[in-house]
């Protein structure tokens, strides 16, 4: 198992084929009672309803909603002693390994579980755990108070299941500032401010200033200003705080929830959202928003580091892509694996909509799991107000300590 394996692992929840342990297992000179834990656990996850293999990570502390915690472990577990003692006590073979791995410089032990004839149960009492009881892991935990009825291991039995066959996912708007979700439809107002033309509004001027000397002769003496590299005056100060101005007022930020809402895992989740061309809509990440304009700024930075978008080598759950061109404009969204019930909030990105009216986003889900792609659509209820700005206004809108 490699580590961007287990790295994505980490992103998400606990539930029917993950675990998270902060400590190792007691095993190695431990009571019945002590080994009995790692027995009822590795048991459950064997016999619980999943469509695809079971991780326990030993070594980290799940983090909902975020990224789970790697603290590691000193100590591995012999996979040889596991194997024999765990088969050595049920009905028949379990398929299971230990994996000794190393995680964001710290070494974690992966405990592996295949998918496999059920149901599996111990041939005589051990610790906490009775003979014949079929342990069940259901959501996060195992709880042996609980194991399987009747009808239950007859279904493990026959090998028939009653979750569903494929994965069903939601996708939602939700509020870029919290966790919450607004539904698959949102009202939407914004201001299109019609700005003064390019060629009215003026440069600001930091040139030479003429100095009088002796005789009637003049001398262009430079601001003290334009001499320095780190407060160079910002010429397009006007220009640049007109298109600030206009973008802060038309574009919004704003992120899904994507839910897993069916009983069996969605592996390998991706969204595709297509968005209209041409039509006063616009899709943007964050690279080009504008930020606030300054009078005087370092002749050293560069527009260009703000616009620069790295793509990471391993993309975290919820991460966000915007792809455009003359011919399209998407959002793409990697959502890794879900468990039933789990939710990713996505990165925010930024729509601008320039004329009231009816949107529609139309979507699909892809995943390992489902036979063809699930469809689904969000609505945009646009009120866009029109207005426009003079010239005195837009000087209005800069501070009296900001002004020279």
């Amino acid at each position: 198992m490699n580590s961007d394996f287990i790295e994505q692992l980490l992103y998400e929840e606990e539930g029917p084929t993950l675990d998270f342990k902060r400590d190792q297992y007691a095993f190695a000179k431990a009571t019945e009672e002590e080994k009995s834990e790692l027995l009822k656990d590795i048991i459950g996850f064997v016999n619980c309803w999943r469509r695809g293999e079971a991780f326990i990570l030993i070594g980290v502390q799940e983090v909902q909603g975020g990224k789970s915690t790697v603290y590691g472990i000193f100590d591995h577990l012999a996979d040889h002693s596991l194997q024999q003692f765990v088969n050595n006590l049920t009905n028949r073979p379990v398929q299971f390994g230990y994996e000794a791995c190393d995680c964001d410089g710290k070494q974690v032990g992966v405990i592996r579980i295949a998918m496999q004839k059920r149901p599996v149960f111990l041939k005589r009492d051990y610790g906490k755990l009775k003979k014949g009881e079929v342990y069940v892991r259901r959501g996060s935990s195992t709880d042996p108070s609980k194991p399987a009825d009747p009808d239950e291991i007859a279904l493990m039995g026959s090998g028939h299941s009653t979750e569903p066959k494929e994965a069903s996912v939601s996708v939602e708007f939700a509020r870029p500032d919290v966790e919450q979700s607004l539904g698959v439809q949102m009202e939407w107002a914004a201001e299109y401010c019609d700005m003064p033309e390019s060629d009215e509004i003026p440069l600001l001027d930091d040139g030479p200033r003429s100095l009088q000397l002796p005789g009637g002769r003049s001398f262009q003496m430079p601001s003290a200003s334009s001499l320095d590299p780190m407060h160079r005056l910002n010429e397009a100060f006007y220009h640049d705080l007109a298109y600030y101005e206009f973008i802060r007022r038309l574009v919004k930020e704003v992120r899904l929830v994507v839910t897993n809402t069916g009983d069996v895992p969605a592996n390998d989740v991706r969204l595709e959202i297509a968005a209209p061309v041409g039509q006063g809509f616009n899709l943007s990440d964050a690279s080009e928003i504008p930020d606030a304009p300054e009078r005087r700024k370092c002749l050293l930075s560069s527009p260009a580091m703000k616009n620069f978008h790295l793509r990471p080598a391993l993309r975290h759950a919820g991460y966000v892509e915007i792809d455009k061109n003359d011919q399209h404009m998407k959002v793409e969204v990697d959502c890794g694996n879900l468990q039933p019930g789990r939710k990713v909030w996505t990165d925010t990105f930024h729509i601008g909509i320039g004329d009231s009216g009816g949107i529609e986003l139309k979507g699909h889900v892809f995943a390992a799991n489902l036979a063809k792609p699930q469809g689904f659509s969000l609505k945009i209820n646009a009120d866009i107000q029109h207005t426009s700005m003079t010239l005195d206004e837009l000087f209005t809108l800069v501070k009296d300590d900001e002004e020279d």
